[in-house]
């Protein structure tokens, strides 16, 4: 099987994707003005003394990642992307532990720079719904992936684009790629929240390397790293995008930018399958 890439999740064949994306997934509580605070207990010990953010990263442009979707989650903070009209793809430990009751309490923003979606041309919707993968496992955050409808489509903002199965190019692993990373995470532990959407640039490492670096990491996972550069709490569920097309979601690492450790992102192209017919069926 190879892929190439394709807008939308308009998929008529059987796709398999993944999404891989790295930062430790402690996700800080978000009070709609900036602040945050995060819950100890699902903070990893090495987290604790290291800066949350997306390292090492500057503003994006307008217009660059309209896809990008800020999810306020019942006072939780998460990234995420528009898949289709009406289908956001985030992290699987982003909605964990929640109910589908409290999906009244959901607000997605997209195509905006600023958290607070005061950019011109903002789109801002509700939830209906959501799915998180039935093979996710919260303990090592295997198949942290998970889709949202949204309560009313959105036709007038680009959506992701995602891998695809096809035979116009070999399958790839992304290794040595360049990849884009993005979100509004904490510029420090326990502090604020970024009001303005940034980016930064990361290399794929080959799964080789990250097997040495986590032990639980499986091939539904796809790791990324740079000098200085990293995703990290509140960036959760995020992309990563190689080429303009998405290949992973932010799921977890040790630290931030840590020296030891690369992020870690769910794989997109082992899930393209699920995605498209769980979209189908929501």
């Amino acid at each position: 099987m190879a892929y190439c890439q394709l807008n939308g999740i308009n998929l008529t064949l059987g796709l398999v994707c993944l999404l891989g994306f790295a930062w430790s997934n402690a996700l800080p509580t978000f009070d709609g003005v900036g602040n945050a605070e995060f819950d100890e207990q699902s903070l990893r010990s090495e987290d604790n003394e290291d800066m949350d953010q997306i390292v090492g990263g500057v503003a994006a442009a307008a217009g660059e990642l309209p896809f990008q979707a800020a999810l306020i989650l019942g006072g939780s903070l998460c990234g995420g992307t528009l898949i289709s009209p009406s289908i956001i793809l985030t992290a699987a430990h982003c909605l964990y532990g929640k109910s589908q009751t409290a999906v009244s309490t959901f607000t997605v923003w997209v195509n905006t720079l600023a958290l607070s979606g005061s950019t011109a041309g903002a789109v801002k919707s509700g939830v209906t719904k959501f799915v998180i993968h039935p093979n996710y496992v919260p303990s090592t955050n295997d198949n942290d992936i998970a889709l949202m409808k949204l309560a009313s489509p959105i036709t007038n903002v680009k959506l992701a684009t995602l891998p695809t199965s096809s035979a116009c190019a070999p399958i790839s692993t992304y290794a040595g790629a360049s990849a884009v990373i993005a979100g509004w995470g904490t510029t420090s532990s326990g502090g604020s929240i970024s009001q303005t959407l940034l980016k930064a640039t990361v290399n794929v490492l080959d799964n080789t390397v990250c097997k040495q670096q986590y032990s639980t990491l499986t091939d539904n996972m796809i790791c990324a790293a740079a000098p200085g550069k990293d995703t990290c709490q509140g960036d959760s569920g995020g992309p990563m995008l190689v080429n303009g097309v998405q290949v992973g979601i932010t799921s977890f690492g040790i630290g931030c930018a840590n020296p030891n450790y690369a992020g870690v992102y769910t794989r997109v192209t082992r899930y393209l399958s699920w995605i498209s017919s769980t979209s189908a069926t929501m």
